[in-house]
């Protein structure tokens, strides 16, 4: 059975990117893309609103929240870093070695990181306001405070009002990775906590809850010893160790009462095009084994919880599955007619939305209702 389609995107012109983030809430979608947000009409199309991160220098989104906690969304902006940087603020300028540091010999100029993407000194947070696009909130911080903030960077994530991010300190002659939870609004420090010692590469999946990835000690431990799960809060940590067979965990884990679903990536080679996708389910509390379901609709999957339960899906968007969290069982499924690489999934009452989350792409949203 078929899922109605409701509308769908023209073609983009240019180049505008893959969305950071995606919404559903109250008759409204919205897009968010390093340049702004943008909202349409959920069941329409029609555009409602755009809203661009202000400010002198041409800011750009880096990071949005993944929910939409009481129709707010979080996005996290920044100086695109071509302009001139200000040091004033973090107590940089005019500490005595002149600009000598900058220049001499093979010292990098401080406006980049090692890796040569431009240093980013400040960020600022943003409470939008889905239904009107209003801001109705703001505020700025350090960006130290949180590690690394581009666009291309896992070690932070923002939902369910808070900001999480996972920052690495030398400490005794090795490396400390401690999550560290904010209140997003505020930018209160609200816990924080290290996760196991000798664990590395961590990348926060998800703020609310928390749920990072890590590699283990490092090479040549196989994958199933490297890899890990990590749902963390401010008392307990719980480990969930990535099975034999598989080569890494989806980047988007869900939890679904005291469940944890999360994608399990299959080996090489991609070009089996048909080697179907594995969700595995486990209690988020102890990491026991509950239940996997295996999808032959593609080698990739998106789950999201909706209503209590898990929609997957495919990796191409042209298929939604219902699965009972409890059990894994099939409640229901529709095809939806059309194509998206990448495709991501957001939903509202009975409204799909798939979007396609490659960075260019012919058709960026289709809109359907599920009766």
């Amino acid at each position: 059975m078929s899922a109605r389609l409701l509308w769908r995107s023209g073609r983009e012109n240019g180049s505008p990117g893959a969305p950071l983030g995606t919404w559903a809430v109250d008759g409204t979608l919205a897009l968010a893309r390093p340049d702004g947000v943008r909202a349409y009409g959920l069941t329409t199309g029609e555009p409602l609103w755009s809203w661009q991160p202000p400010g002198d220098g041409g800011r750009v989104i880096a990071h949005a929240s993944r929910d939409a906690a009481d129709g707010v969304i979080v996005v996290l902006h920044h100086d695109d870093g071509h302009g001139d940087h200000e040091h004033g603020d973090d107590g940089r300028a005019n500490d005595g070695h002149g600009d000598d540091q900058h220049t001499n010999g093979d010292h990098r100029d401080d406006r980049h990181t090692n890796d040569d993407h431009a240093r980013v000194w400040h960020v600022w947070l943003t409470g939008l306001d889905l239904r009107t696009g209003t801001a109705v909130w703001t505020r700025d911080q350090r960006a130290d405070e949180l590690g690394s903030v581009g666009a291309d960077a896992p070690e932070v994530a923002l939902g369910g009002g808070r900001v999480a991010a996972a920052t690495a300190r030398a400490r005794d002659g090795g490396t400390e990775t401690t999550v560290r939870v904010l209140d997003a609004r505020t930018g209160t420090l609200q816990w924080e906590r290290p996760l196991p010692e000798g664990r590395r590469d961590a990348f926060v999946l998800t703020a609310g809850p928390v749920v990072v990835s890590t590699a283990g000690p490092g090479e040549p431990a196989p994958p199933d010893v490297r890899l890990r799960l990590h749902v963390v809060s401010e008392d307990v940590e719980q480990a969930v160790e990535l099975p034999p067979l598989y080569e890494a965990f989806g980047a988007h884990p869900v939890i679904v009462g005291d469940t944890l679903a999360v994608e399990l990536v299959p080996p090489q080679p991609y070009d089996t095009e048909h080697m179907g996708s594995t969700l595995r389910a486990v209690s988020a509390a102890t990491g026991e084994f509950r239940w996997s379901w295996s999808s032959t609709y593609g080698r990739t999957i998106f789950p999201l919880a909706h209503r209590g339960a898990l929609v997957v899906l495919n990796g191409y968007g042209d298929r939604a599955t219902v699965l009972d969290p409890a059990d894994g069982r099939v409640v229901a499924e529709r095809s939806l007619p059309g194509y998206s690489y990448r495709a991501r999934l957001v939903a509202s009452g009975d409204c799909l939305a798939v979007v396609c989350a490659a960075p260019r792409t012919a058709t960026r949203v289709r809109v359907f209702r599920w009766k």
